[in-house]
């Protein structure tokens, strides 16, 4: 067997009737149904058994599918992990250290909250120009952000893609730090500190996930491009989580990876290779080819391609 289908989760919760209504997430009931539709159709496999099966030490059956869950959210301990042990599955899990250990509210997050609070994009686009004018950003240069990155994919229009990536990444650090926690506070919560204590497991519950026979990979440090990262800061970020496994019992030989963001360059797969990891996944979106050359950049299917 030389191919698996891989599935992409991330948030997972009751979302009707919640505080946040518009979060973009998985409902529960419907994370239950994809499970009944997916354990029907697929032999639902460990981490363990596809590094098994890297390592040339054991086959996988035909039709295996194997479940990730990115980010750390609490979703993943509070509903993901009954689930999981009831129907006697596993996930493998890929947290962002800075959100376990620091408890501090990731840009990634802070953003995906401050869209489900406020629809009006042009207002949210506006503000952060604003903002951008307000600290030496020019017109000129916000307008040449807008033409490179306002491109919509399969799941947001040009308007989102457009503040997610501004907000990501292609705004200096500072101060996109500074605009995200801005309309964060203004829009979804004044004390993202527990906010963030709410949003993400604890470092127990991610010690229980490992005591659970769950799998626990890299996530990276802070959940940075690490493609737009020099290879220094890239292995420092590695290193930090590869620390955080070892803190928690998880494996760090023969061990996984997960891209923030499905970021990477040659760089990255340089220091993966050093590292000994086994296997690495994207969010390219396609059936994993398990071949030798492909094992560091495995595709995987996003939730939403499959019935809930």
């Amino acid at each position: 067997m030389n191919s698996l289908t891989i599935v992409m989760y991330h948030y997972v919760r009751r979302i009707r009737g919640s505080a946040f209504p518009m979060i973009r997430g998985l409902e529960f009931e419907g994370f239950k149904r994809q499970l009944d539709y997916l354990e029907a159709r697929f032999n639902v496999i460990t981490a363990e058994q596809l590094i098994a099966h890297v390592l040339g030490a054991e086959e996988i059956p035909e039709k295996s599918c194997l479940l990730t869950f990115d980010d750390g959210y609490k979703d993943h301990f509070q509903y993901v992990l009954p689930e999981l042990l009831n129907r006697k599955i596993q996930g493998t899990f890929f947290p962002p250290v800075k959100a376990i250990t620091e408890r501090e509210m990731l840009n990634v997050n802070r953003i995906h909250f401050v869209l489900a609070c406020q629809s009006n994009l042009e207002h949210l686009i506006d503000a952060v120009r604003n903002a951008c004018l307000a600290n030496g950003i020019s017109g000129h240069e916000f307008a040449q952000h807008w033409r490179s990155l306002a491109v919509s994919n399969r799941f947001d229009n040009r308007e989102v893609v457009f503040l997610k990536r501004l907000l990501q990444h292609a705004l200096p650090e500072d101060l996109r730090n500074g605009i995200c926690a801005q309309l964060f506070r203004k829009h979804v919560s004044e004390n993202p500190a527990e906010f963030a204590n709410e949003l993400y497991m604890s470092l127990e519950d991610t010690k229980e996930l490992v005591a659970s026979g769950m799998y626990v990979g890299s996530h990276g440090y802070s959940h940075t491009w690490l493609n737009k990262e020099s290879k220094q800061i890239q292995e420092h970020e590695i290193n930090l989580s590869l620390e955080f496994l070892l803190m928690i019992g998880a494996p760090t030989e023969n061990w996984m990876m997960c891209y923030p963001y499905g970021a990477y360059n040659d760089d990255t797969l340089s220091i993966l290779r050093a590292k000994k990891c086994s296997a690495a996944v994207t969010t390219k979106v396609g059936i994993a080819q398990l071949d030798a050359d492909k094992l560091l950049e495995l595709s995987r299917f996003d939730t939403n391609d499959f019935p809930q």
